[in-house]
């Protein structure tokens, strides 16, 4: 017998890989689930299809289904393109076709990161800790502080941690010395936005951005030491019984206007002010333009003249 020809049967199902069902499936929401498998469904298949198709066919809102593309890319799986092209992104391919950059250090340095978050990475998150060394040029030592130091925060989410890096970026971060330094700076000035936020008796997680902004004029810009800025704040609560922040900021500008830079400065400014305000005294402002005792004779002799 000759050789054995096979006629490939058409498939009547979906494959779906092990790996989306064990990892992603528990913890994905059923609409976004549905969208990935219809995606894949019409992938296999060579159909075109739409946004508006898909949201007619599932019943999903068509911001539902854009959602859904949102969620997927961010968990590495699907990447839509802005020319419509939809593209499966398997994660074992992901990480073979970076193996240029994964020398030994950045594996270590990937192992480490998954136990500082508790979890395994995803193929977004290996590309974009893989870019930081790249774009930053940060050294694998770098990136485990910055991802240690957002864990103890407790923000292991990839966009925070990327806009710390970001941060680190711009502020010329290259050695681990820098990032140390860094790290402190932040700290110390975070150290004293809460005790402002302690003082005027809410939690720095309660700090907005607006009031952030304040405290970094005040500290920073203005130059003020911290307890100037506290009894800034204690004179705003005493007049007006409450924490607010323009009139603790027009305090704060009248001080600076007037070269106060420490506390004796203040207390001088104090002195001054007093002595401005005190009351004009109208007698002895009297007394001093004119002699009394001529006054009182000139009063008596034009009582004498009207009697007369």
């Amino acid at each position: 017998m000759g050789n054995i020809k096979f006629n490939i049967p058409k498939l009547e199902f979906t494959p779906v890989d092990n790996k989306f069902i064990d990892k992603y499936l528990p913890e994905a929401k059923g609409e976004f689930v549905k969208v990935y498998l219809i995606c894949l469904r019409y992938a296999l298949s060579n159909m075109d299809t739409s946004i508006e198709d898909i949201s007619q066919t599932l019943g999903l809102l068509q911001t539902d289904v854009i959602k859904a593309f949102e969620y997927w890319e961010e968990k590495g799986l699907l990447h839509l393109s802005n020319d419509g092209t939809l593209e499966f992104l398997d994660e074992s391919m992901q990480i073979k076709n970076n193996n240029l950059y994964l020398n030994d250090f950045s594996k270590d340095m990937l192992e480490h990161i998954e136990k500082l978050i508790g979890r395994p990475l995803y193929s977004k998150e290996i590309l974009t800790y893989m870019n930081f060394l790249d774009d930053f040029n940060f050294t694998p030592e770098v990136i485990l502080l910055l991802v240690e130091y957002c864990a103890a925060k407790k923000k292991t989410d990839i966009r925070y941690i990327e806009k710390v890096a970001i941060a680190w970026h711009d502020s010329g971060v290259k050695s681990i010395e820098d990032a140390q330094k860094q790290i402190k700076m932040r700290e110390d000035k975070w150290n004293k936005y809460r005790a402002i936020a302690s003082y005027l008796g809410f939690k720095d997680s309660e700090i907005s951005k607006p009031q952030e902004e304040f405290m970094e004029k005040w500290l920073f810009k203005m130059g003020f030491p911290l307890e100037i800025v506290l009894e800034a704040c204690r004179i705003c609560i005493m007049r007006i019984n409450e924490g607010n922040f323009n009139y603790i900021d027009a305090i704060l500008s009248d001080w600076y206007k007037n070269g106060v830079k420490k506390v004796e400065d203040l207390n001088k400014l104090s002195k001054k002010s007093r002595k401005k305000s005190q009351p004009f005294n109208k007698i002895q402002n009297f007394e001093s333009q004119y002699d009394m005792a001529e006054l009182k004779r000139q009063l008596l002799g034009r009582g004498d003249s009207n009697e007369k």
